[in-house]
C-alpha cells in the first residue's frame, strides 16, 4: 500500500491542540510548539532516503516515524505522546488502514515505552511499525 496523503506542521499542531482540550494538559501558545523547537521533520518523513533507498519502506514504518518523532524531539510544551500516536493513527487511517480497537492499557504501556526507551530510531522503528501491524484489520479487495 502506498501512502497518497501524509501528515504535515498543520495537522500535527491541530491534533496537538485537540488532544490538550480533550485530555487536559497545558497550552503555551497558539501552537504549544517549544521555543527553538519546530515539526520540519514531518515533511520529509515519506521521501527520506539512504544510498537511494528510502528510509521508511512502507506506510507502516512511515506511521512510526511519524510517532517515533514527535515523541521523542518533544517538540511540544505539552501532549506529545498523545500527537505521536494521534498523528500516525490519523496518518493510516487517511491512507485506508483500519485498525483494531487499542485496549487503552496496553496502548498506554508502549507508548510510555516508546518514551521512556531508546533514542534509537534504527531499532525502535520497526518495533513501532510491527505494532502497527499487528492491529491491522484485514480487509476483502
Amino acid at each position: 500500500m502506498n501512502p497518497s496523503r501524509f501528515v504535515n506542521k498543520r495537522m500535527l499542531v491541530v491534533l496537538n491542540q485537540m488532544s490538550i482540550n480533550m485530555a487536559g494538559g497545558s497550552s503555551m501558545s497558539n501552537s504549544n510548539i517549544r521555543e527553538s523547537q519546530n515539526l520540519g521533520f514531518v515533511e520529509k518523513i515519506h521521501v527520506n532516503e539512504i544510498f537511494g533507498q528510502p528510509i521508511y519502506p512502507d506506510i507502516y514504518h512511515q506511521a512510526a516515524a511519524y510517532m517515533f518523532h514527535v515523541i521523542k524531539n518533544h517538540t511540544f510544551n505539552d501532549g506529545n505522546k498523545r500527537t505521536g500516536l494521534l498523528g500516525a493513527v490519523a496518518f493510516l487511517q487517511w491512507n485506508g488502514v483500519v485498525l483494531t480497537p487499542f485496549e487503552e492499557d496496553s496502548a498506554y504501556d508502549f507508548v510510555m515505552d516508546v518514551a521512556g526507551g531508546p533514542n534509537d530510531p534504527d531499532s525502535v522503528i520497526p518495533t513501532i511499525a510491527e505494532w502497527f501491524r499487528s492491529m491491522t484489520v484485514e480487509q476483502d479487495t
